[in-house]
């Protein structure tokens, strides 16, 4: 697999731990920016390298037995995440998720402390299912996963801390609805390669 193609889909699959990072930024009374940072992304990129792996090696089992329709299998699964993500950039409200945020501040709905550890596993595992599917498509296509979900886990840790160190800086999430949509486009877009190539097309 290209280089180029694992960095975009690495960003692809990285924007949900972005906006939850910064969505905590805002939601977190504990202070301790720093500390937030190497934990989120500690979970967020963790995660994304170990869900990717399950994924493969789950598909792995089967994928002797879908040799001949391997590569639709891949084309399916990177289209529906990425059609997912389409789908939530086209329906995203910047101002009802803002003043959602401020409600849930405000009647201190948030934890205390978004950033521990006992608090950061769920949005951990739900931000990374993507990452699991991606790998099962991977799978299916006969690609490595070990250099993808390398990638996935150091793009999604980097940019899960940048989100938190300027959480409260950003002014604005009128921006995240063209980052879903061109992420969730450029992993649809990796699908319907790998199929093109193993149709002969490409």
């Amino acid at each position: 697999m290209p280089i180029v193609a694992i960095l975009i889909l690495s960003v692809s699959v990285a924007i949900d731990a972005f906006a939850v990072s910064v969505g905590g930024a805002l939601c977190d009374r504990s202070g301790r920016r720093v500390r937030n940072a190497c934990n989120a992304a500690l979970f967020f990129g963790g995660f994304q390298i170990v869900m990717p792996v399950i994924g493969f090696f789950a598909a792995t089992l089967l994928a002797g037995f879908l040799a001949a329709v391997d590569h639709w299998i891949a084309f399916l699964l990177l289209a529906l995440v990425g059609g997912k993500m389409i789908r939530e950039g086209i329906l995203f409200n910047p101002e009802e998720e803002e003043k959602k945020g401020s409600e849930e501040c405000g009647c201190c709905n948030c934890p205390p402390d978004f950033f521990a550890p006992k608090a950061l596993f769920t949005p951990a595992v739900a931000t990374s299912l993507d990452a699991l599917a991606v790998g099962a498509g991977l799978a299916f296509a006969g690609n490595s996963i070990w250099l993808p979900a390398l990638s996935m886990g150091v793009v999604t840790a980097i940019i899960s801390a940048t989100g938190v160190l300027v959480g409260r800086k950003l002014g604005s999430l009128a921006g995240e609805r063209i980052m879903i949509i061109v992420g969730g486009s450029a992993i649809v877009l990796i699908g319907l390669k790998i199929l093109l190539e193993h149709l002969g097309i490409l």
